[in-house]
């Protein structure tokens, strides 16, 4: 009999072996995501199976699987997305005929589906006739997550009750029923036992007046959901699709981290600026510390992307610590040379015929820089002439692409991948983009140059929200303030993409960070800023935790969650490798980084550039 540390070796060979293998499509590995397919052919001909994802946009179909006559084949299909399938004879001159069998379904994970193939004898013009049984079983894929959510708000309610208790001092009163008062009193210090009957009442204005002078804790939050979810999808986000980027057009919960954190960038520049002015810091020295901290933040990145390779005839010179890099220097340099004097006392600015849009126009230089850099970015985007490609293309590009009489294999995001190409050649940006698997493309670079520019104008939108809390001084005017801006932003980007995916004139595209992308995501931001600063500084109901220690040392984590991705306990190799240990891994991960976070705030040691 085998022992069971031979079964164990041969389960995970096994689990091994099914990883490496792929769906029909090649998206990823067959242990999540997939249902079985039996296509069963009763037809005395050869048959072939073609079919195509929904994500890829404007695709043609690819043959599956070629099935000989009167016999079945099994196939692993994609469950993430909807799939469109084509059976056809194999002596078919092409598929836009009506001799074949079309289905457009979505498969349910860890579903078994049957398609029987028959011959058609009722209708000469279609040979065949085909019929797909659904077992229409219940998607049990998000369970994991119920799960975890479960497990966090439990969490959670322990430690409220636990610093209820605290606070309360219930250990003060057990102790005096046991007759040992002297010792709490001692140790604890005896409670007040006068109460005051307002107390407990909420002034938020009184609050956000006491918080003027002390650090925004809503800011660090802000920084720390950031911080958190993206540590939380670069562990994989359980290999659920909504986790990870979007193939080419679309948004994501992944999609969200990056845009969000260079957002709050913006919004501490224009704090940490009027802070430092007031201190009395010269120009020259905060020039300085702005250049210092750019080439810092470059440096880091060059370095983050070498990952133990030396190789620097591949390195990549793009990546998010260098559009970081970029964004800060513009945005800060541009803030410094044309921002006003600094703000110390909010009240006393003299109001004006234009105070509700007083962020705007006492910076309406700057808003022509960034302004005239959008327009550089529009004539490049959509009149640079790309050899080989279509003037405008903003597509993914690829083989697989169906365009009138022109075919862009080499056009991943037109204009934007062509400068990078001139710039760094192909060598050196990403060569695993998204979109490369499902629309059969080559290297792309997601944080190339083009990029940079609206990345720019969200940081600068950032800047909008610091100049806010500068320049007005209630909470009720600041909310007012944030609030616009999300539904200016919001209904610029619906209507740049016509609120659909793929028909849009300017679709939400993260890789190319479109401009309906940025106000989409700033919108999102403003909203998001709203309900940290209402709940965390002005109304206190929230202490920011456990996003706030992040908050407080971001660029550390960041850093540390790259380099050390690949040890344990940070992750490991998955054993079966379906969604519910992929979960526990981007889970348990992104705990240890959130729990060394708290550790690092209690012990005092803040990583700052």
């Amino acid at each position: 009999m085998m022992n069971l540390r031979t079964i164990c070796t041969v389960f995970l060979l096994f689990n091994a072996a099914l990883a490496n293998k792929k769906d029909v499509f090649g998206i990823h590995s067959i242990t999540f995501d997939t249902a079985d397919l039996q296509v069963i052919s009763s037809v005395d001909s050869n048959l072939q199976v073609w079919g195509q994802t929904h994500e890829c946009h404007n695709c043609e179909l690819i043959m599956l699987k070629e099935i000989h006559k009167s016999s079945h084949v099994k196939l692993k299909m994609d469950t993430r997305y909807r799939t469109k399938l084509v059976v056809v004879p194999d002596h078919a001159y092409h598929l836009n005929t009506t001799n074949d069998c079309r289905f457009d379904t979505h498969f349910t994970e860890n579903s078994n589906y049957s398609l029987f193939v028959n011959v058609n004898d009722m209708n000469n013009s279609q040979p065949i006739k085909c019929h797909l049984i659904d077992p229409k079983d219940i998607d049990l894929s998000y369970v994991p997550i119920l799960v975890a959510i479960g497990i966090y708000v439990v969490l959670a309610i322990l430690c409220l009750l636990s610093n209820a208790g605290i606070r309360r001092q219930l250990i003060y009163k057990i102790c005096c029923c046991l007759g040992t008062s002297r010792l709490v009193n001692n140790d604890l210090g005896a409670p007040d036992g006068s109460l005051n009957e307002h107390s407990n009442s909420i002034n938020p204005e009184a609050m956000a007046q006491q918080q003027r002078s002390k650090r925004l804790k809503s800011l660090d939050t802000f920084r720390g959901i950031s911080i958190i979810v993206m540590i939380f999808v670069n562990y994989r986000g359980g290999e659920y699709y909504y986790f990870q980027h979007s193939r080419w057009n679309g948004l994501t919960v992944a999609d969200l981290v990056f845009p969000w954190f260079i957002f709050i960038m913006g919004t501490s520049v224009a704090l940490s600026q009027n802070c430092l002015k007031l201190k009395g810091v010269s120009p020259k020295r905060l020039f300085l510390k702005i250049v210092r901290r750019t080439v810092i933040l470059f440096a880091l990145g060059i370095f983050m992307n070498s990952g133990g390779r030396n190789d620097l005839s591949v390195l990549r010179i793009p990546g998010v610590l260098q559009r970081f890099s970029i964004c800060y220097f513009v945005v800060a340099t541009l803030e410094l040379v044309f921002g006003r004097k600094p703000q110390g006392q909010y009240e006393n600015l003299t109001p004006r015929w234009y105070t509700p849009l007083r962020d705007v126009i006492d910076y309406w230089i700057e808003w022509l820089v960034i302004i005239v850099l959008l327009v550089v970015y529009f004539c490049l985007t959509f009149l640079l002439p790309v050899p080989g490609c279509p003037t405008g293309y903003i597509g993914p590009g690829g083989s697989l692409q169906q365009l009138a009489n022109e075919t862009v294999d080499n056009c991943t995001g037109g204009a934007a991948r062509y400068i990078d190409e001139k710039l760094f050649s192909l060598h050196h940006i990403y060569q695993h983009p998204t979109c490369m698997v499902i629309y059969k493309t080559g290297a792309f670079d997601p944080e190339g140059v083009l990029g940079s520019i609206p990345s720019i104008f969200l940081t600068f939108l950032g800047l909008q929200a610091g100049k806010i809390f500068l320049i007005y001084p209630g909470y009720k005017s600041r909310i007012k303030r944030f609030f616009v801006w999300a539904l200016i932003t919001g209904a610029i980007a619906t209507i740049l993409c016509k609120g659909t995916k793929n028909d849009g004139w300017i679709p939400v595209n993260k890789n190319l960070w479109s401009i309906s992308f940025v106000l989409a995501l700033s919108s999102m931001a403003f909203i998001l800023l709203i309900a940290c600063y209402y709940t965390i500084d002005v109304v206190r109901i929230w202490s920011g935790a456990p996003f706030f220690y992040p908050g407080m040392n971001s660029i550390f984590l960041y850093i540390g969650h790259e380099v050390f991705q690949d040890y344990f306990p940070f992750s490991w190799v998955p054993y079966v490798g379906n969604h519910t240990e992929y979960l526990a891994i981007s889970l348990i991960g992104t705990s240890l980084w959130a729990l060394i976070a708290f550790y690092l705030y209690k012990v005092k040691f803040f990583l700052k550039i």
